[in-house]
């Protein structure tokens, strides 16, 4: 017999399967490191940020447009100053303890930091390739 419980109970099995196939899913598309782009995947943030490199880390999800929008700027960047700095993009739902760590609250947020790791400068929202160089070379960073 169908019961009010019954379907508490059944529509509570199907959300619990959906979202356990949400989250194998979401597992499974994480960050690539052998993508064009720099990511972090399991080497620690400040060991990057101890190489003596600047460092461009954008905190953001691949489900934010912003951020979608981010990505083409940055991977063309990171060609384009190929061992002269770090570029990272965090995804915040795989790395919530360095959003906590560095005070994220919103995404996109890029934060910049100078070779010897120190934060310079960080802005959220969207940020044209043309600003992101301008802050590069004000940290002494030269794609030539």
């Amino acid at each position: 017999m169908i019961t009010r419980n019954n379907i508490i109970r059944i529509c509570l099995l199907a959300f619990a399967m959906l979202a356990l196939l949400w989250i194998c899913a979401c597992q499974s598309e994480g960050a690539n490191p052998e993508d064009k782009s720099s990511y972090l995947a399991a080497i620690p943030l400040e060991s990057v940020l101890d190489n003596g490199k600047a460092t461009l880390a954008e905190f953001g999800w691949r489900e934010c447009i912003p951020c979608k929008e981010m990505r083409p700027i940055l991977e063309e960047l990171d060609r384009e100053y190929k061992g002269k700095i770090n570029i990272l993009i965090i995804e915040i739902p795989f790395h919530e303890d360095l959003a906590e760590k560095y005070g994220i609250r919103f995404m996109p947020i890029q934060v910049f930091f100078d070779s010897s790791g120190k934060e310079v400068a960080r802005h959220t929202g969207f940020l044209p390739k043309a600003q992101i160089i301008d802050q590069l070379e004000q940290m002494g960073v030269r794609d030539f």
